[in-house]
């Protein structure tokens, strides 16, 4: 919670509502249109504006409050507990220019404002199958149309250009020759990247459209399931369909001849004459006894009659796949996990036809372009009921898996797919990595994260850093050729550690125990002394503590060594107990030889000493 003082400092920069947890109308602000997840936000501000917006955004990094932004909360993603969220329902402006075939929406409208405005001049958009969906989030995650989605293409395919506030509080202004890279991350990349404020995109020159529904008894699922996959196998483009697989209770919105009962659910809408139209579907309405039919000529503005989507908010689980075929295997698993016998505790398996222009390349992220269809699961009713029907996608999902690319459809993915490895199946393993890389650059502190969250890239390592930790590598190893040449008695091993002029001193150790051994100088003197004073002992030396300063083309070391001594193969016998253990001190300077470091100077110290010195004497 804020207090009074920050919360007052926060609204006299804002021009709509700013709410607090103990404020009338905070949770009214805060409710999604899927009631699955609720929110509750440090502070919520009802955005009127591009600058309240980026009021907000800069509230919220300066105290590193993450931030989420909710236009009409149809996908459930991730709660908005301590948060700052946005609201961008009063950004519902929407213009329409008839000549170039365009509209610009503000962040808050929804596709029934753009239907409004559009149709009266003959004009269409690639909405989707609701009418009370936003267009921003819906278009940011891809935007697959069920009217002419495979005659056009995704809905982000068409965006012209965004204004989005970015991390830094920014406003841009972006598209293809201004800040490339960020206009090709939103198209796909939904919220990781900021708060779009506006977007433009085309619109297409469609008045009427050949759609509606074909209704089946649960029983049929079979028959008109198979005769669905027959008629998308050999679908022209203009042809937009789904299938669904329906168990809806008696609620209010639901016709009564559909309520409490198993039925099929074939959804169409062509682009062209109505004969062509009639030919395709005829495999259809001949598969099985239709129980409604409302396929005929139907005006644009009328396209929610299509699917008939749920009008009240309520709370929902989703889940999704893609498919990359629908063979009569495919059909027959469908059928298995939630056709008549099965125990299917969701309310809806659908399938919805891509392909088409659905397929083609375009410049954004949006991915996945090889699959032939969308699955998407989805369960109504109290969380509490969403773990079993969780359960149940998980095993629907993995038995459709023959089928599947591995990929999946960003807006029909919820809460339950929020991991990383979730998220990244989304997009195309390049276009996530180039994501990443976005990310770091626009929003490197993960402002934006309440989502379905694209991680910055790490920061690569600079030059300097990956060679410090090159420096501290082989100075380790200098120090281990050293002592693996004295425990194995390898003289060039040895040598190898130390520069030709090497000093070796180890009179302030020798010197605590009794025994006298003056320093050594230089190199051949070091491994002619040592090789045969420690060589032929069953010694084991551990390095440890290493502490290195570079300078250069030198280094300063210290470092632990304690060394295990026992008289010539006495080392493995349990029964032998006679040994001097040290633990000493090494203080080095080390020189750079080329890329390899070596040993200039070592003083050896002990810190301790155990056992018997005597073992450490030459011949005895």
């Amino acid at each position: 919670m804020l207090d009074s003082h920050t919360r007052a400092a926060l609204a006299a920069q804002i021009t709509g509502p700013v709410f607090g947890p103990e404020d009338e109308g905070f949770a009214a602000e805060c409710a999604p249109f899927n009631l699955a997840v609720t929110h509750r936000p440090r502070v919520v501000v009802g955005a009127r504006d591009s600058a309240d917006v980026q009021a907000a955004v800069r509230f919220a990094a300066r105290r590193g409050l993450p931030v989420a932004v909710m236009a009409t909360g149809h996908q459930a993603i991730l709660a908005a507990d301590d948060a700052v969220l946005i609201t961008t329902h009063r950004m519902a402006q929407v213009s329409i220019d008839p000549t170039s075939r365009t509209a610009r929406v503000a962040a808050g409208a929804r596709w029934q404002h753009v239907i409004d405005a559009a149709t009266p001049h003959g004009l269409a958009p690639l909405n989707g199958s609701s009418p009370l969906v936003g267009v921003v989030g819906y278009t940011l995650g891809g935007g697959l149309s069920p009217t002419m989605g495979r005659a056009h293409g995704w809905a982000a395919d068409h965006v012209t250009s965004l204004e989005v506030v970015t991390a830094d509080g920014a406003l841009r202004f972006v598209d293809a020759t201004s800040e490339p890279d960020l206009f090709w991350a939103l198209r796909g990349g939904k919220s990781n990247f900021g708060v779009v404020t506006a977007m433009e995109f085309a619109l297409f020159p469609v008045e009427q459209l050949w759609a509606g529904g074909l209704f089946f008894d649960g029983a049929d699922a079979a028959a008109v399931l198979h005769a669905y996959a027959r008629v998308t196998a050999g679908a022209p483009d203009e042809l937009s369909s789904s299938i669904a697989l329906l168990r809806l209770p008696a609620l209010p919105g639901v016709p009564p001849f559909l309520a409490d009962r198993f039925a099929v659910h074939v959804r169409v809408s062509y682009l062209g004459p109505e004969a062509d139209a009639a030919r395709l579907v005829a495999p259809l309405r001949a598969a099985a006894p239709v129980l409604v039919d409302t396929l005929g000529p139907m005006p644009y503005a009328s396209f929610a009659q299509i699917h008939n989507d749920p009008a009240d908010p309520a709370p929902f689980m989703e889940r999704t796949a893609m498919l990359g075929s629908l063979t009569g295997d495919a059909v027959d698993e469908i059928l298995a996990a939630a056709g008549p016998t099965a125990d299917c505790p969701v309310h809806f398996v659908e399938l919805r036809h891509l392909g088409g222009a659905l397929g083609r390349a375009a410049d954004n992220a949006v991915g996945h372009r090889d699959a032939r269809f969308a699955l998407w699961v989805v369960g109504v009713g109290a969380p509490d009921a969403f773990t079993a029907m969780n359960a149940y996608a998980d095993e629907l999902l993995q038995r459709m898996r023959p089928w599947s690319t591995g990929g999946r459809y960003l807006n029909f993915m919820a809460a339950q797919d929020t991991g990383v490895l979730d998220v990244s199946a989304a997009y195309d393993a390049p276009d996530y990595r180039r994501l990443r890389g976005i990310k770091r650059r626009f929003d490197p502190d993960n402002l934006f994260r309440l989502n379905h969250n694209i991680p910055p890239e790490e920061s690569p390592m600079s030059e300097a850093a990956l060679q410090r930790l090159t420096d501290h590598a082989e100075i380790a190893d200098a120090l281990h050729r050293y002592t693996a040449g004295l425990d194995h008695g390898d003289a060039e091993l040895l040598a190898s550690s130390l520069t030709e002029d090497a000093l070796v001193d180890l009179t302030p150790a020798t010197g605590k125990i009794g025994l006298d051994f003056p320093p050594l100088k230089p190199r051949d003197a070091v491994v002619g002394a040592l090789i045969p004073a420690v060589g032929p002992l069953d010694t084991s030396h551990v390095i440890s503590n290493i502490r290195a300063t570079v300078d250069g083309d030198t280094a300063h070391v210290n470092c632990y060594a304690m060394a295990q001594h026992y008289l010539p193969h006495e080392g493995p016998r349990p029964d032998r107990t006679r040994h001097a253990l040290m633990m000493n001190r090494y203080d080095a300077d080390l020189t750079r030889d080329g890329s390899t470091w070596r040993i200039s100077r070592l003083t050896i110290d002990s810190a301790w000493f155990e056992g018997d010195k005597t073992v450490l004497l030459p011949g005895d």
